[in-house]
Parts: structure tokens; C-alpha cells; sequence
């Protein structure tokens, strides 16, 4: 389970890899808009790591997207380097998830 909400807005179709502006939702304690990287991944477990991506990732399921835009996300967060997502099947985000580096 996600430790927080965020909305997420692509700046392409849902469809496409790109990038997206994640906003967290109050009860996260900072309500920025942070860009983060959009990739699609296959179902199963994702460590999105720091060196990787610094801020984060958006990941979105290939054989799902969110209905709409912006759309409530689950998010993950981080202060170290590497966040672990578990996924059976995208049963746990079915549309996607939102995972994010913090100080």
C-alpha cells in the first residue's frame, strides 16, 4: 500500500512515455509540483532508484493508463536511494503510481 496521494498530470497522452507534473496531496507535508519522468512498465515488482531518476518516476502499467487527467495516484516516497514498489498483477495500482525522492 501507497504511503501517500498525488495528482498527476502528463504532458503527453497516458499512452505515451514522457514526463508528468505530480502534485502530493495534504498529508504529504510539501504540496509542490515536482516534473518527474513517465515510463511504462510491465507488472511485478519496481525499485526506482535515485541515481537513476533523482526526484522520482511515474510509472503507468502497459496494459492500463488513468481514465482521466490529472488523475489520484498512489505515491511512494524516499529519502534514501532506492524506493521498492511491489505490484502483483497491478492488482496494487491498477492505473499507476507515483514514486518520490525526498531530502
Amino acid at each position: 500500500m501507497a504511503d501517500y496521494e498525488a495528482e498527476v498530470l502528463p504532458d503527453q497522452d497516458w499512452e505515451e512515455e514522457g514526463t508528468a507534473n505530480v502534485t502530493p496531496k495534504p498529508l504529504f507535508p510539501s504540496t509542490n509540483t515536482v516534473e518527474l519522468p513517465l515510463e511504462h512498465r510491465e507488472g511485478g515488482p519496481v525499485t526506482v532508484l535515485r541515481s537513476e531518476y533523482p526526484l522520482g518516476l511515474v510509472i503507468i502499467p502497459n496494459d492500463n493508463h488513468p481514465e482521466g487527467s490529472p488523475a489520484d495516484l498512489p505515491m511512494e516516497t524516499s529519502s534514501g536511494q532506492s524506493i521498492e514498489i511491489s505490484n502483483h498483477f497491478h492488482a496494487d495500482w491498477e492505473e499507476g503510481i507515483a514514486a518520490l525522492f525526498t531530502n
